[in-house]
């Protein structure tokens, strides 16, 4: 768990966290009035809501310390073993984690066409395409990328990797996925 304040989350309440992602009902009801971002994730965690937690925290962080979460999750997950595909995907997100710039946020997108969005590579570097540029068809006028969509992309990623673990052990997995989110948050991992 988070032994320090979670300084990269700039909310200063867990309700206007949720308000960007749908929050199942179950979790919903965790959720008090002035709740810090801090103690609604502990809360998610203590009652074994860890997809919610999971969601909370893609939508909580930066999308840089997101992205490099979504990265590091993925790089337990597949300890190393990508297709080809996913190993170009996997190596443009984490460029754009590394330079943030918009030639790597336009490089992304071929990888992450290539990989697939089922891949934990492929919606990670889906969602470094996502932080800029259009969303439109070539042809159309330009149609920049909803704010959140990185961050579901990369709630996806992290789900998708965490179903990697065996089936006994997806949950804990979870839980371990939220509690390193959390660790970025606490600024000890970027």
């Amino acid at each position: 768990m988070a032994s320090g304040p979670l300084v990269k989350i700039q909310a200063a309440t867990a309700a206007e966290i949720c308000a960007h992602f749908d929050l199942k009902k179950e979790s919903r009801a965790l959720l008090r009035e002035g709740m810090s971002p801090q103690e609604f994730v502990t809360a998610l965690i203590d009652n074994k809501k860890h997809i919610d937690a999971i969601d909370f925290m893609a939508h909580a962080l930066p999308v840089r310390e997101a992205l490099w979460w979504g990265c590091l999750c993925m790089q337990h997950a597949l300890e190393g073993k990508f297709s080809e595909k996913e190993r170009v995907a996997a190596t443009a997100a984490v460029q754009w984690v590394m330079q943030p710039s918009e030639e790597n946020r336009a490089a992304a997108k071929g990888p992450a066409d290539l990989a697939g969005p089922g891949s934990p590579a492929g919606a990670l570097a889906m969602a470094a395409a996502q932080t800029g540029g259009s969303s439109a068809p070539p042809n159309a006028p330009p149609t920049p990328p909803s704010p959140f969509a990185p961050a579901k992309s990369i709630a996806m990623a992290v789900k998708i990797a965490s179903t990697k673990a065996e089936p006994v052990k997806i949950s804990p997995t979870q839980r371990s996925y939220v509690e390193l989110a959390m660790q970025v948050a606490e600024g000890r991992l970027i």
